[in-house]
């Protein structure tokens, strides 16, 4: 009753209200007293008709119409309730209908999702947080362009102009049909309106949209789209990009999709609303396998991404390049498995700790600024470029990750539950950080810390400029430096242990390390140090070095 007379949802409070009444009373007293309100009752037949059959998706059928028009005015508008109910459990019924009744087969699936989704909502008792009426997509019309100048609303008089307030669709799938010149308005602001459109290649349009909530462009090369001249725009979607195209004169609140785009050039997304300190765009690949790069300009300073499955047949993961020239926060989420390689020159934070995908990210640090890197669930894999000499810290999150990094800082990573793979490369060389060997203290903070690893189960790999193997120190020596008076006596000791150009894991303290050595036997600043905190005894076959 809801869906038809309010095309909307109750909260779950005033659903439990209608539920115990019907267990009361029964359903047709209920169903009555929905119509009795004046806003149903001084309508004509003619008006809730088509209403009731607007709402379950049954127009246009000019036949139908007329009988019910006909039947209305026989029971009386008092009891459209009473045959809105009726009318709703037959069309129920009809989802597997054959004969002269299959053609209501469509019209019953829809109608069957519509209610599933509808209680879904209702039953749960957190909508009680918001207005006791939410929407809930209808069902609207399906309207063309032509390749004139249209304009489309509720109040055309033709009736293929005519938009309404339930969910329309406005196609214009040849390229020329959408034009600058058109304008198209909606007869709600709450309903999900969408407008798919194909634009040539170098084409540029700037349409009048008025809550048209969705739009979706298949775009040729250069196409160029404005929404400067629209208002209530949610959501534009690229799909299937021929070649780079452009967004323009957004409303940061609009949601930039890529989708099912296999082979698309650069996207490049503008804002016209992007001016204070702390901006925030949203970004969703659904279905982009194609390494499709979108550009963010304009002063951005957050962006969310989210990874969501598309229509792609196969597609495993979504595959894109994130070009931020001002991002300093990049917040990535979704089920969808995603490799984005992300391009910034003033990032931060890269935090992915809600996504349950996998996360596969590409990043290279710039300046001198610390980086913080998180991941959610999934078997993540980080390749970090710290060639810059930023530190970055990594929460690698739980599932099998693997982590490559440079040695160019003091980084710090946290692996994590799984089986973890870490690999460090350009230890002991002109890249790595310098090691400070004045004082146990700074030798300390000038080593790279790893957290959460477990012999036995994660792997270490570290690679030397120079090839540097594994040594083997006797069980005495690892006793003495483990005894030393402290951290710098301890490096020192095993690097004269260890010799040029070798690796060796000691323990010290609570903690495992795995000294680095360059060409010289003597601890020196050009040698490397990695910390393994917490892990009192490290299986060979649990690290290696080359």
């Amino acid at each position: 009753m809801f869906r038809v007379f309010y095309d909307a949802s109750p909260s779950q409070s005033t659903y439990e209200y209608f539920a115990q009444t019907i267990n009361a009373t029964g359903a047709n007293p209920v169903a009555r007293a929905f119509a009795s309100h004046a806003q149903f009752q001084d309508l004509t037949e003619g008006q809730l008709s088509t209403m009731l059959l607007a709402r379950m998706g049954l127009l246009p059928n000019a036949p139908l119409q007329a009988e019910l028009t006909n039947y209305l005015a026989t029971v009386g508008k008092a009891n459209v309730g009473i045959v809105a109910l009726q009318l709703g459990q037959i069309l129920s019924g009809l989802e597997n209908a054959t004969g002269d009744l299959a053609v209501y087969a469509p019209a019953a699936l829809r109608w069957n999702n519509e209610l599933a989704a509808s209680h879904l909502y209702s039953s749960n008792p957190a909508t009680n947080r918001g207005a006791d009426l939410t929407y809930m997509p209808g069902t609207g019309v399906t309207l063309s362009l032509t390749e004139g100048n249209d304009v489309l609303s509720p109040e055309a008089t033709q009736r293929q102009f005519q938009t309404t307030g339930n969910h329309d669709t406005i196609l214009a799938l040849v390229p020329g049909q959408l034009g600058s010149a058109d304008s198209i308005k909606d007869g709600a602001r709450i309903d999900k309106d969408v407008l798919k459109a194909a634009l040539a290649a170098g084409e540029r349009v700037t349409p009048a949209l008025q809550y048209i909530e969705k739009v979706m462009i298949t775009a040729g090369a250069a196409a160029q789209f404005d929404a400067s001249r629209s208002t209530g725009l949610q959501e534009v979607w690229v799909d299937s990009a021929a070649g780079a195209a452009s967004l323009s004169g957004l409303d940061l609140r609009t949601t930039v999709g890529v989708q099912n785009s296999q082979a698309g050039g650069p996207l490049t997304v503008s804002y016209a609303d992007a001016s204070g300190p702390s901006d925030t765009a949203s970004i969703d690949f659904a279905g982009a396998s194609g390494a499709d790069e979108v550009i963010i300009t304009g002063g951005v300073e957050n962006i969310k991404v989210n990874s969501s499955a598309g229509s792609v047949a196969g597609a495993a993961a979504n595959s894109a390049r994130l070009t931020a020239p001002s991002a300093e926060q990049i917040v990535v989420t979704g089920g969808q498995a995603l490799n984005i390689a992300v391009d910034g020159a003033h990032v931060a934070v890269i935090d992915a700790t809600y996504m349950t995908g996998a996360l596969g990210l590409t990043f290279a640090t710039t300046g001198l600024t610390s980086v913080g890197i998180a991941a959610g669930r999934g078997a993540d894999t980080f390749i970090i470029n710290d060639a810059s000499g930023a530190r970055v810290v990594i929460e690698a999150g739980d599932g099998a990750d693997t982590v490559t990094i440079g040695a160019g800082n003091a980084h710090r990573i946290a692996l994590g539950a799984g089986a973890d793979v870490l690999n460090i490369a350009g230890l002991a060389g002109v890249a790595a950080r310098d090691l400070e060997v004045g004082t146990a203290a700074a030798l300390g903070r000038s080593a790279i810390e790893v957290t959460d690893f477990l012999s036995g189960t994660d792997m270490i790999q570290l690679t030397s400029a120079t090839p540097t193997g594994k040594a083997a120190p006797s069980a005495a020596q690892l006793a003495s430096i483990t005894a030393s008076s402290s951290l710098l006596t301890a490096a020192t000791l095993a690097a004269t242990t260890a010799g040029a150009n070798k690796a060796i894991a000691f323990r010290y303290g609570a903690d495992t390390y795995i000294l680095v050595n360059d060409g010289a036997a003597a601890l020196g600043e050009n040698d490397s140090l990695v910390k393994l905190t917490g892990l009192t005894a490290l299986a060979d076959a649990s690290w290696t070095s080359a």
